[in-house]
């Protein structure tokens, strides 16, 4: 039997373990999370009238576009994507210039609307 209670208690001594390591790698997780996002929400930013952009000015961000692109592809067009890549010069997503990101979107919305 006491071989038994050993290795209950350390089981139990384990399971204290991984979850006091769980907790802290959540805890660091969301720490990291919220400060780059705060860091984000306060970077100071110029506004202007004339820097103001509008609905066809907007940056597109490589990770929208990535998300955006693999959310169109999963509904069934990635021959469409795929497609739409070599049109603007690129193998792959990497490829693509930034400067060309909006214009890749607006199409590939296009695509994601008529299917």
């Amino acid at each position: 039997m006491d071989k038994m209670f050993e290795l209950i208690n350390s089981l139990n001594a384990l399971t204290k373990a991984v979850t006091a390591l769980t907790e802290k790698i959540t805890s660091e997780y969301l720490n990291t999370f919220e400060t780059i996002y705060d860091s984000e929400k306060d970077e100071p930013q110029e506004t202007t009238a004339k820097e103001q952009p509008t609905p066809e000015q907007q940056t597109v961000t490589f990770v929208e576009l990535r998300s955006r692109l693999s959310e169109i592809s999963r509904n069934g067009h990635t021959a469409e994507v795929k497609e739409l890549l070599r049109k603007f010069g690129a193998d792959k997503l990497s490829d693509v210039a930034e400067s060309d990101y909006t214009a890749l979107l607006a199409k590939a919305e296009v695509i994601a609307n008529a299917g």
